[in-house]
């Protein structure tokens, strides 16, 4: 029997569990990321930040490196993920085909040496409570396809989810991936509907967010959360 018990992976991006949004923008300067920091930050619908251009914010962000990590704080995904962790790791004692979880962090697309990832795995071990293994990897978007998905992960933390569904959208054709769970930041990545439309669609079908999930419900199980959990932990 012992044998044939699993262990249930997750992996999550170092995207998620560093609030490199802000840490983008704190490159762009510490005055401005202080302005940027309100309430509202945390309720954004879009990485769209008053007095921060969107241009040099989007170029500066696909650009980010080991810099950009220095400038990062922790997010609130961590107490997330320390709650799920533990949850898991009690099931594992009830159920006796399921052996525990452990957590790969993948740090695409930073590129890090020896001593940097040593850290950083000890830090991400000691965010969600330490009770689980955690490994790190560095996995490229298009290598991140439904058929490894399927093969080696029960859930993914993913930030730009959107454009890796894009990318794949052929794969997905042939790999359906109904039981894994794919958790993402409720944000839009392309325009915001206006008030205007935006009520227009939730009268006549449902939330755009809500419409997504649905959307998406015969390739992935997607749920979108709130972005307070992969920003920063407070604000003032």
């Amino acid at each position: 029997m012992a044998a044939n018990k699993k262990i249930e992976t997750i992996l999550v991006e170092l995207d998620c569990l560093l609030d490199t949004r802000l840490g983008t923008i704190e490159r762009m300067g510490e005055e401005l990321a202080a302005r940027v920091l309100t309430p509202a930050y945390l309720a954004r619908e879009q990485d769209v930040f008053d007095g921060v251009d969107r241009e040099a914010f989007r170029q500066l962000y696909q650009a980010r490196d080991v810099e950009t990590l220095k400038h990062s704080k922790v997010t609130a995904l961590t107490t997330r993920f320390r709650e799920l962790t533990t949850f898991l790791t009690e099931m594992a004692i009830e159920r006796p085909y399921f052996d525990g979880v452990q957590i790969a962090v993948n740090t695409f697309p930073y590129v890090l040496d020896a001593a940097t990832a040593d850290a950083i795995g000890k830090a991400v071990t000691a965010w969600i409570g330490g009770n689980v293994p955690v490994e790190l990897v560095s996995i490229r978007p298009e290598q991140l396809t439904p058929a490894v998905v399927k093969t080696h992960y029960a859930m993914l933390f993913m930030y730009e989810y959107e454009a890796w569904m894009n990318m794949h959208a052929e794969a997905f054709k042939d790999t359906r991936l109904n039981e894994v769970h794919l958790i993402a930041p409720a944000l839009y990545f392309n325009e915001k509907p206006d008030e205007k439309t935006l009520k227009s669609l939730v009268r006549d079908a449902a939330h755009p967010f809500i419409a997504m999930t649905m959307l998406a419900s015969p390739l992935v199980g997607l749920e979108l959360i709130d972005i307070r959990y992969f920003s920063i932990v407070s604000a003032p």
